[in-house]
């Protein structure tokens, strides 16, 4: 390496220092100040992951004393443990403590009570649509005594439209409100439909049997019915 070389990379050097402080004064405490903004979120991030796994744990725990002290030693704490969650729980312990508490008044045979608490689950549109139709059949089966056809029509038509998981189900809640209003042409309409979807569990299939055979008087005619 010449003397021309050594000269030309020291000058290099010291236009780089040069460059390297005038950045720095010029940015240096933003490019410090973003930094610590990156450490402070990771940090923030962990703290608050931490405390929603803490809260998961803390609720997970109520809700398992709860079931333990419901119809046992204590229903008043189960229930005030229940309303807690229900309240102020995490998002999944609030819905499940709601359930639980709606299954306990209808226990208690406080039945408007609970119909008015799966109600207000079934249009939650912050819960899951699968436990939105799950709390829509509860609504309707605690009202498939008092209710008219109507009624049951309007709480299970749209489950039975939707094609979802809870439609069998609800064709069977059908199909009971129309018998037990002695409309047995509805009640043969829907009982047949299960029997006509290939998709229906086996054991909603053996029931919708036995009301068919109730229908038409004789179970050799359920075959034509179900055609």
């Amino acid at each position: 390496m010449t003397d021309r070389d050594s000269f030309l990379r020291e000058v290099d050097g010291a236009v780089r220092q040069d460059q390297y402080k005038k950045l720095w004064d010029n940015y240096g405490v933003y490019a410090l100040a973003g930094l610590l903004l990156i450490v402070a979120a990771v940090a923030a991030y962990k703290g608050w992951s931490y405390w929603q796994e803490r809260q998961a744990q803390e609720a997970g725990a109520k809700f398992s004393e709860a079931l333990t002290l419901e119809g046992g030693t204590d229903d008043a704490k189960a229930h005030d443990l229940l309303a807690s969650l229900a309240a102020q729980g995490p998002e999944g312990y609030r819905v499940l403590a709601r359930f639980q508490l709606a299954a306990a008044e209808a226990k208690a045979g406080d039945l408007d009570k609970a119909v008015a608490d799966y109600d207000a689950l079934a249009s939650d549109a912050g819960a899951d649509q699968i436990l939105q139709g799950h709390a829509a059949l509860q609504a309707a089966a605690l009202r498939l005594d008092k209710a008219d056809y109507a009624e049951m029509d309007r709480r299970l038509k749209g489950l039975i439209d939707s094609n979802g998981a809870w439609r069998f189900s609800a064709r069977e809640l059908l199909g009971l409100s129309a018998y037990r209003l002695n409309d047995m042409r509805e009640a043969e309409r829907q009982f047949s439909a299960l029997i006509g979807d290939e998709d229906t569990p086996p054991n909603l299939r053996e029931r919708a049997d036995m009301m068919l055979a109730l229908i038409v008087g004789t179970p050799q005619s359920l075959s034509t019915t179900a055609k």
